[in-house]
């Protein structure tokens, strides 16, 4: 018998929208169950996605990207971004070295640097894959000046795989020694449902431009499992009645375009026929409404 500690905890990704969290979380584990869109806020609740080999299980837990707004939703968001470091194991805050550390992400730095959080925290600088190493080097002097008692500061390329397996290494280590908490064969806490109204938000993020993705949410009426397959209902919620035509697109051809993409997509991780329905509905606000932001899963946490 091997005498080889077994290492499980949670490890929270944290930073700005879009600095690859997701996508950090979808390659490490090999399945998409965080949506990726170069839109921001596109993660809007905790998603986790499990990690699990002979000697460790890492329970990534996805977080929306850290922003300001006045919303009610931007602020659920951030909130829920802030409650998964309070109860994670091991805090790994990223950025994209490609922009210039840009207030925001110092000040969610020197926030979790004054050991207000007693877990341990690493750095992920995501993309290195697009700059040079000449320029890499200055940023992580800037690191371990802005955070001294950080344990590591590791470059990546999430979307590459690039450092991906020396993050891990280092993640592990840093994790509770206890048995695994969830079956090796399972690698997210989001049901088919959930699964199901995040790719067609993914589909009408891709679709659509300016704020209206912002405005827009998926809300499933109907899962229902057959023996030849699923079928779904789903309503796609817009904010404003001017928007809901821009979603239909002209002659129903962007509908029709979100419905295919995101079946298809559901097919590949599900492993079985998908029939998709959806219809867009125009409710006012419901972005600022309590009730409504909880009823889509989008409450504070």
């Amino acid at each position: 018998m091997s005498d080889t500690k077994y290492h499980c905890g949670t490890v929270a990704l944290l930073g700005r929208p879009n600095v690859g969290k997701s996508t950090l979380m979808n390659h490490v584990i090999r399945a998409k169950v965080a949506i990726v869109t170069p839109k921001p806020q596109t993660t809007r609740h905790r998603i986790l996605g499990v990690f699990t080999d002979e000697t460790r299980q890492v329970i990534f837990v996805d977080t929306p990207g850290i922003h300001k707004g006045d919303k009610q939703l931007n602020r659920n968001m951030v909130r829920i971004a802030y409650a998964a470091a309070e109860e994670a194991d091991v805090l790994a805050i990223m950025q994209d070295v490609t922009c210039p550390l840009d207030r925001t992400t110092r000040e969610l730095i020197e926030r979790f640097a004054d050991g207000r959080l007693k877990q341990p925290r690493i750095h992920v600088l995501n993309k290195v894959d697009a700059i040079k190493k000449e320029a890499l080097l200055p940023r992580l002097a800037m690191m371990q000046k802005l955070d001294p008692g950080a344990m590591a500061y590791i470059p990546v390329s999430a979307r590459r795989g690039v450092q991906l397996d020396t993050l891990i290494d280092q993640i592990a280590s840093m994790l509770p020694e206890q048995a695994a908490l969830y079956d090796p064969e399972w690698f997210t806490d989001q049901s088919q449902r959930q699964l199901a109204a995040e790719y067609v938000r993914e589909q009408v993020f891709l679709s659509m431009q300016q704020e209206i993705p912002f405005q827009t949410a998926v809300e499933i009426e109907r899962f229902d499992e057959h023996d030849d397959g699923i079928e779904i209902d789903a309503v796609i919620l817009v904010g404003s009645e001017r928007h809901k035509p821009m979603v239909i697109g002209k002659g129903g051809e962007r509908m029709k375009d979100i419905g295919t993409r995101a079946r298809l997509g559901l097919e590949k991780l599900l492993d079985c026929r998908v029939h998709l329905n959806l219809w867009v509905r125009v409710d006012d606000d419901w972005f600022n409404h309590v009730g409504k932001l909880l009823d889509l899963g989008l409450g504070a946490d």
